[in-house]
């Protein structure tokens, strides 16, 4: 396999390695975005097998490091991570488009990856498709005002944990009742829940978290477009109940295009450390992937 390194982006200083499409057919090239301060070969080295089992199909695929990660030099400008995150990545495109002669492109990553990969999607229409491993959608990549969404949304988090383990047993638990009556516990937070639980269950109330609307509208506006999504996650990843809270009964809608996919993967950790859970996510995108693109 005749693997080659790129330089491109500002003065060349980002790199990349650039694997052929080892078959015949004009497919879309696909960029592999790091993984949080991961390198270019991804974590346990998911990155270098999907980049050479899929240009062994067909997909030109280019592997790179974002600015300060890697072999990348970091950035001497003061623009922020997610907006540097979207040029770079954009820049990647171009690259591997000049460099195999595509012009549509799929992007794909794993936790912060998928992220960037999302915004990137959400902003550049040369993207055809992109696949979403544990991902969080908007906020995964921010900067402080980034954190202190994650900061109330986990909070949000931990109390629907609360919310669903009351709901499910000390509800219905005659020992909860007694403690109740007796004044040995929490009364209000016992019909606190009870009223949040009964609004969503029986007449359809939903909370909709602050920045729900801007996630929603941004899938949408990226399904609408026509691009193809596939989201993966590892079974019970906090990212999985993350985009639950954020999308809520809006997924129904979503899940309804024709362009979207949702693959849950049991068994699987957030990065995906066994051998057999990595061949399953590659076999998975690789069947998704001739689905939408091959000739």
């Amino acid at each position: 396999m005749n693997e080659r390194v790129l330089h491109f982006g500002d003065s060349d200083g980002l790199i990349g390695i650039h694997t052929p499409s080892a078959a015949p057919g004009k497919r879309p090239g696909i960029v592999l975005v790091n993984a949080g301060v991961v390198h270019r070969a991804g974590p346990n080295r998911l990155y270098v097998n999907i980049a050479r089992q899929l240009a062994a199909t067909g997909y030109p695929v280019l592997r790179f490091d974002l600015s300060g990660i890697g072999d990348s030099r970091p950035r001497s400008d003061a623009l922020s991570f997610e907006k540097s995150a979207i040029a770079e990545t954009s820049a990647a495109m171009a690259a591997l488009g000049a460099e195999s002669d595509c012009s549509g492109f799929i992007l794909c990553g794993i936790c912060s990856g998928a992220d960037i990969s999302f915004l990137t999607c959400r902003d550049n229409p040369a993207v055809l498709g992109a696949v979403l491993i544990n991902g969080r959608g908007l906020h995964g990549v921010t900067d402080d005002s980034g954190d202190a969404i994650d900061a109330g949304i986990n909070s949000t988090l931990r109390a629907g944990e609360s919310a669903r383990y009351l709901w499910k047993r000390a509800l219905f638990n005659p020992a909860s009742w007694r403690k109740l009556l007796s004044g040995q516990s929490n009364s209000i937070e016992l019909l606190r829940v009870v009223g949040r639980q009964f609004l969503q269950r029986f007449i359809g109330s939903e909370q909709v978290p602050e920045n729900a609307p801007e996630l929603r509208a941004a899938f949408h506006g990226i399904l609408d477009r026509g691009t193809a999504l596939l989201m993966v996650y590892s079974e019970d990843d906090p990212a999985l109940h993350y985009m639950q809270l954020m999308l809520g009964k809006e997924m129904e809608k979503i899940a309804g295009y024709p362009n979207f996919a949702e693959i849950r993967m049991p068994g699987a950790d957030h990065t995906f450390t066994t051998r057999h859970h990595r061949d399953e996510l590659i076999a998975a995108l690789r069947r998704w992937a001739d689905a939408h693109f091959a000739a």
